[in-house]
Order: C-alpha cells, then structure tokens, then sequence
C-alpha cells in the first residue's frame, strides 16, 4: 500500500491500520473518507519532510490541507488529507475524498450568491428600441442568455415590460416603456458564476434537457437601475445555492476547488451507470437495528415539499392534504376535454330561473344564491385522468344584477352574477412517503402566476417591496456592476398606485394608501420628510428570499393571444375554457418514466426505514454503494461499507456493510 501526500510518500506508524468508509450520497451527501490515519514524525524523516513545519494553530483552524492519493493494488483514491492533530510525535490525519472533500471545502461557504458580479444587458440592450417585443421572445438559449417577459411588481402594482396588440394581434411594448428588465436562463447564471469564481463548468447534462429552458424569473423594477442579475437573487451561499439547485434537478454537483471545475449529473443516470451488486460470500449477519420511528437519511425515505412563497394563489397550488382526505370524492373524468364541456356549462351562477305551473298557469320563478346552488355538483373536487390534475371552480368576477329592499329588517339585499374559471389545484403538492417521515424543503419554487387583464391571461408577479428594502441595495450599478449615476424610466403600465403609509390592494398588488387629510388642509410633506417620520425600517439581506423559475420556450408567445409567460406546469386552463399544453412541469408528484435516452427517471427505492442490517462479506474490491445490492436471496439499499486498511498488508478482504431492505 502506497500512500502519496503532496507527491511525497508517507509511512504510516508501525502496525496501525484505518477504517476507510465509502458512503452512498443518497443517504448523507457525503462519500469516501477515512477515521483516523497516524503518521509517526519521531525518527521517520520522510514523513518530517511532509509534515514537519506546520503551525499547530492551523491544525487547530483546520487549515492544513494536503493533496492525497491512497493506492494498494487495484484499488486507487486521489483526494485530500486533513491535519486534525499534531505533536512531535506523530501527525493524525483524515483522508477525503469526492464529496466528503467537497463538503469539507468551505471556499464558497462565504460567497454570497447576491452579491457577486454576475453582469447585465447593455444600455443598448435594454433600451426597447433595441429589438421587438416578438424578436426579444422568439429567440431562446444559448443565443440569448435572458428574455425581458412582462411582469407586475405587486408592491406597487406596476407592469414592467408592458406591451400591448395591434389590430393583427401582435404584441408590441407599450407606449412609454423606454427601458426593459429581464429574467436570465439558469444556465446563463450558472456559467457567470463559474466565471466570476474562475471555474469551469460543465453542464452539458442540463443543456441537454428540459432545464436548459428553465428562466430564473426574480427580477426589479427598470426604475431601480439595478443592473447586476445578482442584486435580485436570495442571499444564499454558494454552497447553498447549489443544493438547492440539486434538490429542484434532481442531480449532483460535484465540485473540485484544486482543479476548479464544477460538474452536474442528473442522479438517475447516476444510477443508471451503477451495476447491480451480488454479495455470494456473507460471513456474519449482525443483530437487525430496529427502530421504533419511520425515519432514515435516505433521499427516497423523505418528504418533499416547496417552501411557502409570495404567491397569493400558494395554498391552491399546494394543499395535498386536501386532495388526500377528499379524492375519493372527487367528480372524475377520463379526460381534460370531457370536464372542460362541463365547466363551460357552470361559467356563470347566482341568478337561476325555473318555470313553474302548466298551461295558463305556467309561469316563472327566480331563484338568487352566493355562488353555486346548494348541492351543485360544481361545489366538488374535480380530476382529469388524461392529465393527472385536479380542479375546482373559482369565482373571479362579480355583476351587480338586482337589488331588493325587505321592509321586516328594512335591509337592502345586492345579488350578484359571478363567473368562474375552471382553476387546477396541488399542481405543486408535496410528495409524502410518510407522515413521520423527514421533511426536506425546496426554496426553489414554481414563479408566482397570476391574472391580469380579461383577456390577457396571467404573467409573472413578483414581491419587490421598497426601492433600497435591502442590505445589498448600496447604489445604481451597470452591466458588468459597475457604479454608474445614470437614472432611467420604466414606463411600466400601473395597475396599482405607490406611495404613503397604509397597505391597500387592488386587483393586480398591493400598494401604500396615503391617509394625510389634504382634503382639510393638511400640511404636504416632501418624500424625505415623510419616510425620516416613519423611522428605521428593518432591512432584509435581499429582496427575494426564494428563487422564483419557470421553463420559457419561444412558442409560450403563442400561448392563446395572452401575455408571454414562463410555464411552470404541464397544463393550464383559459378563461375561454380552452387550454395550454407543456411537455415541462415543475410537479413533485409527476410520473415520469423515461428520459429522452431510455434512462428510467425512478433512481430510488421503497425501503423499510425501520430495520437496519449489517452483513459482513468478503469481496477483493469495494462495491459502489450506490448499487442496488442483493443478498440472500433479497434486495437492499446501502447506506455506506467499511474497508480495512493495514498498515503492512493493505486492504483485507473483509468488508462490513450497512443495508436496509428493499421492501
């Protein structure tokens, strides 16, 4: 056995051995790492030449890092060694490897992902003579890495990129809008990050994929002039951002800060390259670790779940508890156009007459209700199976249609038509394996759509709050973030109205409602004034706290006349009660079973948390604990094998794995 640290080779102390352990990252994240190696210094030169100069207050920072490789015969592993203590004796040391090197490296745990310089379109670019609102859609990743979709800044109430119809139905920005923001393409944030940080990545999976559509929708007013992507994303480490983006992708980010490259791998064709293990030579089989919880680190063992977001419409689009109690219940139909029939017929309600009598006596009652008729069927949980979605009906507008007057309580009644749409609900549900299990969040979450205009179908909201509501707002920055004094205007069509002290809404955001009685002669004051008399006001370390996304492919222009907008489900239903299709979804819960190369999506399985199996086996070489092993006749999951290391005969043939059973 050979050990190489910073191409030097060390000895190890005479007869001591180390437990290497290779762990499935499905369980921990982690991967291959030792216990503790000793090197002796005392009378061994060569291993004084590695280590004998190092600063025990280092050691003590965990600061001393060494390149390492660990090679006995067919087995070979290039990592790093870490000091963890050090006498005039001797040097104790942990051996990292893959991800447990790459979770040890704290490079990136203190670079803020919104506060890098992760640059902008030009001036040029943003002006909106620059290009068409049609051109500026039409042409996707990689020859435009960011599209300028309009949106409606629900502080304020403001529409950004504003556009309106000719008489042919086609879309231009509206008049007064001179300046344009714009989402980015997640891959185009991803090889800006590598740049700022002096990496190169290699993102050829999700090139490759449906996520090579995906746009990162968090984005601020023109008006700001916040010309650095970076100023609108959360305030998460690197190191943060990348494991979220695993949790959204289902994938891997392996990471090498030595040779300063950043690599993704989608976790199913992980797993598609991994062979199946069969272990013929078990020599003991401990005692089975029963556990009275339902619980394991396993990724396919825990719940998953978007986080709570902005969107006003959140607890419609995730309420899986809902759908769990009442879908049996629910009226079914085999597919989306069958219910979309029937949902055309129950569009409007509040006003229903019958006749009444026969012949000369026929006549004619009105009957007046808050919404549907008690015991409508219109009332229920609705599911197409063609489209693996369930709806109810949602009311979005009110008539005034009569008024009477009863004279026993002298009250005047209102009755009112109100129409509704046929809305999708748990589009974003959480997925459950169980109920004790482990919740895991995702901060990642579907952009926030919503309704504008009738007519003109939704586009993207976001919750900017204040100009300056920010800690990494510090001044007006450039393309390539740059401090620059130029101001600029949106032109943005208002739905709302900003300024003053008191929250109101209207039907498109929320806005700040004056209440000063100017009306009585109130004294005006300038805006200055007005916000030093509202005091301090606390500030976030960003403006978004969630990254909001969605797929954007040029042919959503061409979504039923309405505004352009990203798409973040497979199905979405018109007001007309037509409807968008999208081979791309967001879900948790979708079935997929193939990818576009024949690679199952599916690389987990049904485990029984409860029972935990240790089998002691002999093998020459070390089994890929991803693998899908079978033993005795069964199929188990591993969670991590130990290997021995001696210090005069190297690797024993003896290994000790932790298993649970494939149920």
């Amino acid at each position: 056995m050979e050990i190489i640290i910073n191409g030097q080779q060390a000895y190890l102390k005479k007869n001591t051995s180390f437990e290497y352990i290779s762990e499935n990252p499905l369980f921990t994240g982690s991967d291959s790492y030792t216990l503790t190696i000793t090197f002796p210094l005392k009378d061994c030169p060569q291993n004084i030449r590695i280590f004998g100069h190092l600063h025990r207050q280092d050691v003590e920072k965990n600061k001393v890092v060494f390149n390492c490789d660990i090679r006995d015969k067919d087995f070979f592993k290039s990592g790093s060694i870490v000091i963890t203590q050090i006498s005039e004796v001797e040097v104790k040391t942990q051996f990292l490897e893959g991800r447990s090197e790459q979770n040890f490296d704290d490079t990136f745990d203190e670079v803020y992902l919104n506060q890098l310089n992760l640059g902008y379109p030009s001036a040029e670019q943003r002006s909106t003579s620059y290009m068409t609102a049609e051109d500026a859609w039409y042409t996707g990743y990689p020859t435009r890495k960011w599209v300028p979709l309009p949106w409606v800044n629900n502080t304020s109430g403001n529409m950004q990129n504003a556009v309106e119809k000719d008489e042919n139905g086609i879309f231009h920005w509206a008049s007064g809008v001179n300046t344009l923001t714009f989402q980015p393409y997640l891959l185009h944030i991803l090889n800006k990050i590598c740049q700022v940080m002096g990496y190169q990545g290699y993102f050829e999976a999700i090139e490759n994929s449906q996520w090579k559509h995906l746009v990162i929708c968090n984005t601020l007013p023109a008006a700001w002039s916040a010309w650095n992507f970076a100023v609108a994303l959360p305030h998460w480490s690197l190191t943060e951002f990348f494991e979220e983006l695993e949790k959204l992708l289902r994938g891997e980010f392996s990471i090498n800060h030595k040779a300063k490259t950043i690599t993704f791998e989608f976790s199913h064709k992980l797993a598609n390259k991994t062979a199946d293990v069969h272990i013929e030579k078990v020599i003991n089989k401990y005692q089975v670790e029963v556990s009275r919880e339902n619980k394991s680190d396993y990724v396919g063992a825990t719940n998953l779940a978007y986080a709570e977001n902005d969107d006003r419409m959140w607890a419609y689009k995730s309420c899986q508890w809902y759908v769990d109690e009442h879908k049996d219940e629910a009226h079914e139909y085999a597919t989306l156009q069958g219910l979309l029939a029937y949902a055309a017929t129950q569009k409007r309600c509040g006003i229903e007459t019958h006749e009444t009598g026969r012949g000369r006596l026929r006549g004619t009652t009105t009957s007046y209700t808050r919404g549907y008729p008690r015991g409508s069927e219109a009332h229920g949980l609705f599911y197409a199976r063609d489209v693996d979605t369930y709806f109810i009906f949602w009311c979005y507008k009110t008539e005034f249609a009569e008024s009477f007057h009863t004279y026993h309580d002298d009250m005047d009644y209102n009755y009112y038509w109100y129409t509704n749409r046929l809305m999708p609900v748990n589009q974003f549900g959480k997925r459950v394996v169980d109920k004790d299990a482990e919740d895991v969040e995702m901060n990642i979450v579907p952009a926030w759509l919503d309704y504008t205009d009738e007519g003109m179908g939704t586009c993207i909201f976001l919750e900017c709050g204040e100009m300056g509501s920010a800690v990494s707002w510090t001044t007006e920055t450039d393309e390539d973030g740059n401090v620059t004094s130029s101001g600029t205007t949106s032109g943005g069509r208002t739905f709302g109205t900003g300024g003053g002290s008191r929250r109101g809404s209207t039907g498109f955001g929320t806005y700040e409602v004056d209440e000063t009685d100017y009306n009585s002669g109130a004294c005006a004051q300038t805006t200055t004034g007005k916000a030093i008399a509202k005091g301090e006001q606390e500030k976030s370390d960003a403006y978004f706290d969630k990254l909001y996304v969605g797929f954007w492919m040029d042919r959503n222009t061409r979504v039923n006349g309405g505004y352009p907008h990203p798409m973040v489900d497979k199905v979405e239903i018109n007001d007309d009660f037509s409807y968008n299709y999208c081979s791309y979804s967001l879900r948790i819960n979708q079935v997929q079973e193939m990818d576009k190369d024949g690679v199952p999506y599916k690389y987990t399985y049904d485990i029984d948390n409860k029972k935990k199996y240790t089998f002691s086996f002999l093998s020459d070489s070390i089994p890929d604990p991803r693998a899908l092993f079978y033993i005795e006749g069964s199929k188990y999951v591993c969670e991590k094998i130990t290997a021995t290391f001696h210090e005069g005969t190297g690797k024993s043939q003896l290994l000790k794995g932790v298993f649970y059973k494939v149920i």
